[in-house]
């Protein structure tokens, strides 16, 4: 091969190895979820398979190796992409249990692991070749490694921006596999090699019809999916169900629920449907405390069903803060938040603390992101910058999960005293009032500077299960062991760590209730 193919060859092995590490995240998402430790897992075996193949690959080049051999490793990993394609297909739409942590890591070794072993391999073969011809140039390495590099800088921007959002996770894989077989087929064919070109273009040209599918979601009288995306922040879903004969809306971020409205037959459950989680009428109780015309700031909208409630029961003037443009897109055209006096701002709910110059009476942190809790927006420094933004009479609410106990409640604990560094006091109320097990309930977390009268926080959405006064259900710190809790800081940002346990449960129970139900009996894939 020429000086300019060996080049061409480099630039697509460094965008395949990053077009390939930027998807398999979101592959593995609906299962393993979408945490910081499942990303920091795939970067690991990513830069292991690298570091291996790049040993193998200079092991390798000690003897003299063809053009062929080299090629050969791109032909390889073409069968080894299409075989985890439809290992992906299989669990994705069959009705085999394959939905299982165990099958989707064999996935991530056959569509990752593997496959950047011989990538990495690649790179010192193509290096032993240039050597050949030019000889000890150190030039032409530097600038093969530079045209990898680019490569996998063009490959990840179009990936992030292009290939994800536009044509879903399967197909991003698919093009993966018609890229890896482009420069294998035109050299066996140039070379007479038929007998290898032949099967790689089967495959490529398979790969190519596979993309040209009709994707169809669910859409069926009692199950329909409303709204679908996949990014690189995550997967959205929208799904419409009937349950008791009764209309269901549900949000889905990465598959933990967001948001959950229950309506009445032939009513517009946009507008009429009524949270499913309790917590959210005690979030609008809490906030009441403050009269009409108060200041409320929501950090993390989901659907908008919190700050909705608050414009319709309490008259505040209502700021929202949400990360994902996608995410406020949907609060508008599926939960009934279009046309509301709720401003809304597309923004990172610590960046607006920093950046705001307005005082608010009542504050909620609201920012599950799934299972997952983000670490800067719960840090000692973000509720010092907190206080800054907050009425000396104010309330801050956090919502959050109901452990407290055992390596799952750690994360509760270190809330707990990384307020209380902050200055804040702060008690707890369990929105089940002591009715449920940990796992199946939720905390607020009140935080203060100045006790309120809980006597005024009114529920105004009368709950199936009963009315519980905030006043009368709260839980003292003091009860509580905090020994172990950690002071969460931005220079000690653990709590997306500590808080592994808990999501664990979590995610085990919608994937049990919610996201494998779903697949089996109403055809919803896990990926697009």
């Amino acid at each position: 091969m020429k000086k300019n193919e060996l080049m061409a060859l480099a630039f697509l092995e460094g965008g395949l190895v990053m077009l390939l590490e930027t998807s398999s995240p979101l592959i593995v998402a609906p299962i393993l979820g979408h945490s910081i430790i499942i990303w920091a897992t795939m970067i690991c075996l990513s830069i292991g398979a690298l570091a291996l193949g790049y040993f193998l690959g200079g092991y390798l080049s000690k003897k003299e190796r063809s053009e062929s051999f080299i090629v050969g490793l791109f032909g390889v990993n073409t069968l080894l992409l299409f075989l985890g394609w439809l290992m992906l297909s299989l669990q994705n739409s069959s009705g085999a249990d394959l939905a299982t942590s165990t099958f989707t890591w064999t996935i991530v070794g056959v569509v990752l692991f593997i496959p950047l072993l011989l990538f990495g391999a690649s790179t010192p073969l193509i290096v032993a070749h240039l050597h050949l011809q030019y000889g000890d140039n150190s030039s032409v390495v530097g600038k093969l490694y530079s045209i990898s590099t680019m490569g996998g800088i063009l490959f990840s921007l179009m990936a992030g921006y292009f290939f994800i959002p536009e044509i879903g996770i399967s197909n991003t894989l698919l093009t993966a596999i018609i890229l890896t077989s482009l420069f294998p087929i035109l050299f066996y064919t140039r070379q007479k090699q038929y007998k290898l070109a032949v099967p790689l273009l089967v495959l490529g040209i398979t790969s190519i019809f596979l993309a040209q599918r009709d994707f169809k979601l669910p859409n069926k009288d009692d199950f329909k999916v409303k709204y679908f995306s996949e990014s690189i922040n995550g997967q959205l879903i929208v799904a419409d169900f009937e349950m008791n004969d009764q209309p269901n809306r549900i949000l889905f971020i990465n598959r933990m629920g967001q948001t959950w409205v229950k309506g009445e037959k032939n009513s517009n459950i946009a507008t009429r449907g009524q949270s499913q989680w309790p917590y959210v009428n005690y979030v609008t109780a809490a906030a009441d405390i403050y009269p009409e015309g108060s200041k409320s700031l929501i950090l993390g909208l989901g659907g908008g069903i919190v700050p909705k409630q608050l414009v319709n029961y309490t008259q505040h003037n209502v700021d929202a803060v949400e990360l994902d443009e996608r995410i406020i897109d949907i609060s508008k055209n599926y939960f009934g938040l279009k046309g509301s006096r709720v401003k809304m701002y597309a923004d990172d709910a610590r960046r607006y603390i920093k950046n705001s110059k307005k005082k608010y009476n009542f504050i909620l942190f609201d920012i599950f992101n799934g299972e997952i809790l983000p670490s800067h927006g719960l840090s000692l420094e973000a509720f010092q910058d907190v206080q800054k933004i907050l009425d000396d009479n104010g309330l801050i609410v956090v919502n959050f999960n109901g452990f407290l106990s055992g390596k799952e409640g750690l994360p509760g604990r270190s809330l707990i005293r990384t307020m209380q560094k902050a200055g804040f006091k702060v008690k707890l109320f369990d929105t089940s009032a002591g009715d449920q097990a940990e796992e199946d309930r939720n905390l607020l977390y009140l935080a203060y500077l100045k006790e309120p009268s809980w006597d005024s926080a009114d529920i105004h959405v009368r709950l199936a299960e009963g009315e519980h006064k905030i006043g009368e259900h709260l839980i003292d710190p003091s009860t509580i062991d905090l020994a172990d809790a950690i002071i969460i800081q931005d220079d000690l940002p653990v709590m997306e760590y500590i808080n592994i346990y808990a999501a664990k449960s979590w995610r085990k129970s919608y994937l049990e209730n919610f996201t494998l139900k779903f697949k089996k009996e109403q055809g919803l894939p896990l990926i697009k």
